[in-house]
């Protein structure tokens, strides 16, 4: 059974969003030989998507995730009060693999949000215990203007 939380980003968009998509958390060693997991660390700030097996943006690119979030919030006139919110999803240990972990997360976030909202979904993997996702959900709806507000309606 997954635990989740989910709070408000009051500032600082951009580290929040790096902390979710760090390689050194969403890349499984076992999908990397030596010489390829020593080159992706060396070029720790390159964006490129083989570095992060466990990162899917859902109506946002994930290598422009804060330039889409950012532009939605300057097209309806919101940039301030909650950036985003950000969430997780744990899992106990041994009760899926990454890949299902990172697909529950993906479902979870395209049903919770995925009409109304940009969303970045990642898998961290570098916990012993347990395999969790992280959320990070753009606090202004691309579609409608709308800002999220964080109340249980929020979430069907």
């Amino acid at each position: 059974m997954a635990t989740t939380g989910f709070w408000p980003v009051k500032s600082n968009l951009k580290y929040t969003l790096d902390y979710a998509e760090n390689p050194d958390k969403t890349t499984a060693e076992k999908y990397l030989d030596d010489d390829l997991y020593l080159a992706i660390r060396y070029v720790e700030n390159d964006d490129k998507t083989d570095r992060k097996l466990f990162v899917t943006g859902i109506n946002c690119v994930t290598e422009r995730a804060y330039e889409c979030m950012m532009s939605t919030k300057k097209r309806y006139g919101k940039p301030g009060g909650n950036l985003a919110y950000h969430g997780y999803q744990s899992f106990a240990e041994g009760e899926v693999t990454p890949e299902e972990c990172h697909q529950i997360g993906i479902e979870t976030a395209k049903r919770m949000w995925g009409d109304k909202y940009e969303v970045i979904v990642t898998t961290h993997l570098n916990t012993q215990n347990h395999l969790h996702n992280h959320f990070v959900v753009n606090s202004v709806s691309f579609r409608t203007g709308e800002k999220f507000k964080n109340k249980i309606g929020d979430h069907l």
